[in-house]
């Protein structure tokens, strides 16, 4: 009976023993210790920068400012986006070390289609640097390689159908804010909106003190009386809410669209300055009784941006000299 018991406990040693030397021990097939596969970061609000850099040059330089965050020190950036970048760096998560013969290809492969991504905390301090390759034959991992290591790593996003480098290969402008009013309505001094084709639609706001009031363009279109100062505002409101669906501002068509009557010619005037806004027709009037006359529109923000957009998302801008006595 004792010697069973002696037996018994020496098994168990052994067991507890072979258990912790198999937690412990690096992968045998790379030689690498696995907490070196670790490319999450627990908090994404400690997170002050990423700066990712494609192989052909493009950098996309993200920094938090405040309660937002900016692309290249130019533009906002866009929220939705920046959120589905943060929880891919805050979940990614391993799922397979690749063995040696594998390695060598997909680093060969880094090599020419490699995306250098550098996080930063809110001091300024480096968190991490990391390349991001290709994905896997199933397309649900992708590789990552840690800066001045030789060993890549397979990653996915648990609960998250599809590779993780698509976060990391968008150009600087897919980060934009596709909200692209950059006027500071409280500091408006004269707001003309003119419609070239339909001139009894046109109408002037203008401030009056601490307020503002509306007048029709043009002579022939017969004055109103009545408070105005909350449409106004309301108005004012919409055109903060304007957004686009793509930058195009290397877009080919640009030059002949610019030649073109607009629909609709605002004028954005201030004490010291003015600024711009057409929108265009993009493609031919719609004929069904189902959809708006115009679909899309080119829109040309002077000394900003050529950008196309959606009837549906744009018609707040859309306002009549009658809207605001409605």
């Amino acid at each position: 009976m004792k010697r069973n018991i002696i037996l018994f406990g020496a098994l168990v040693i052994t067991a507890i023993l072979a258990l912790y030397f198999y937690k412990t021990k690096k992968d045998v097939t790379t030689n690498i210790d696995r907490t070196e596969s670790n490319f999450a970061i627990d908090d994404v609000n400690t997170i002050g920068r990423i700066l990712i850099t494609n192989k052909m040059g493009d950098r996309s330089d993200l920094k938090r400012v405040g309660d937002h965050w900016t692309i290249n020190d130019a533009h906002k950036a866009r929220q939705t986006t920046i959120d589905h970048l943060l929880k891919g760096i805050n979940l990614q998560h391993l799922e397979h070390i690749p063995n040696k013969a594998a390695a060598e290809n997909i680093i060969t492969s880094m090599a020419v289609n490699g995306i250098h991504v550098e996080i930063f905390d809110l001091g300024g301090k480096e968190l991490l640097s990391y390349y991001v390759g290709g994905v896997t034959q199933d397309e649900r991992g992708t590789f990552f390689l840690k800066e001045g290591r030789d060993q890549p790593y397979c990653l996915i996003q648990p609960g998250f159908e599809g590779g993780l480098r698509a976060r990391y290969a968008l150009q600087p402008n897919d980060w934009r804010d596709v909200h692209f009013w950059m006027e500071d309505n409280d500091s408006i001094d004269t707001l003309k909106v003119n419609y070239p084709n339909q001139r009894q639609l046109s109408f002037i706001i203008y401030r009056d003190g601490n307020d503002f009031g509306v007048e029709p363009m043009f002579s022939t279109t017969p004055r109103k009386n009545g408070k105005v100062s909350n449409k106004i505002r309301s108005y004012l409101t919409s055109l903060s809410q304007l957004a686009c669906e793509d930058f195009i501002n290397n877009a080919g068509e640009k030059d002949s669209v610019l030649t073109m009557t607009p629909f609709l010619d605002m004028s954005i005037i201030y004490k010291d300055k003015t600024s711009s806004l057409r929108f265009f027709p993009a493609g031919p009037p719609s004929t069904s009784e189902f959809s708006p006359p115009i679909g899309r529109y080119f829109v040309d923000y002077k000394g900003h941006d050529f950008m196309i957009g959606q009837h549906e998302v744009m018609k707040g801008a859309f306002r009549s000299y009658d809207y605001f006595f409605e």
